[in-house]
């Protein structure tokens, strides 16, 4: 998992903005694993919730889970940009307060914030070997409800992966692959891909999807790989992990710079230095 966490860094999977431009809510898939020393290891727990479903101030909202349906003793707690945290501190103030919220007070330092989970909280998730269902819910002070979800994938520490970006990869273009699937038109894909990679999954080997998209794509991009199809063969299941940040950036970075790959490599190797 050490490995596989270096390589998400580097591809801008993993990330940390400063802005709050995050409109839309979404989730990245996470990937279990039990290491040689007995404890579970994790890829990061990255969760947006944006300000189109919660228009109040969001840091201090927590955010409960359900895995496979069933609820779990666990929490995370939004930031002031909407991103889930794990709070480090051994008291842990979980009461929204409005006021500290608007006026920016409500977050502790960086480093008692962190999207990694511990051996631990890791123990507290009811996972199946495979595919688990996980929801991240959010009941705001105005009494709304809000949801997001994604998949958890426990694997054996001696999975195969085979690891493939998505837009210019499988689509056949980085900028269309990004903005006509969203438009409906979610076939914009190279022809045999869908083949290839099912015959990549039929040897044992899991597909792991990156992408430049903003993570508050993440349901459409799903539901994007999962519609590919030729002839009797399927997209393989396997984790996606898009860009933690706003779709502004994300399509500013694609679009207008032109150069995600300068991106992912510069905040690959940020944070790398201070997660890994």
């Amino acid at each position: 998992c050490k490995m596989l966490l270096h390589i998400l860094l580097a591809a801008g999977c993993i990330a940390a903005v400063t802005g709050d431009s995050n409109i839309l809510t979404g989730a990245n898939d996470v990937i279990v694993a039990r290491g040689l020393d007995g404890d579970l290891y994790s890829t990061p727990f990255s969760v947006q919730f944006g300000k189109k479903d919660i228009w109040l101030p969001r840091s201090g909202h927590v955010v409960s889970m359900r895995v496979n349906g069933e609820m779990v003793p666990l929490s995370m707690t939004l930031n002031s940009v909407g991103h889930a945290y794990f709070d480090t501190r051994k008291v842990v103030q979980s009461n929204y307060r409005f006021w500290s919220a608007l006026l920016g007070v409500a977050d502790p330092s960086s480093n008692q914030m962190t999207d990694m989970a511990s051996a631990d909280q890791l123990e507290k998730l009811p996972l199946n070997n495979g595919i688990n269902n996980i929801e991240y819910q959010v009941t705001t002070s105005s009494g709304s409800i809000l949801k997001t979800s994604g998949n958890v994938y426990l694997v054996n520490s001696t999975q195969k992966f085979v690891i493939s970006d998505i837009d210019g990869t499988i689509t056949r273009s980085n900028v269309r692959g990004m903005v006509l699937p969203v438009l409906g038109l979610s076939d914009w894909k190279h022809n045999g891909v869908v083949k290839l990679y099912s015959l990549i999954s039929e040897q044992g080997y899991m597909l792991i999807y990156l992408s430049s998209r903003a993570i508050g794509q993440s349901d459409n991009t799903r539901d994007y790989i999962y519609s590919l199809r030729e002839g009797n063969y399927t997209m393989p299941r396997g984790p996606i992990f898009l860009r933690v940040d706003s779709i502004f950036n994300a399509f500013a970075t694609e679009v207008i710079d032109g150069n995600p790959e300068v991106q992912k490599i510069k905040i690959g190797r940020a944070s790398c230095r201070e997660r890994v």
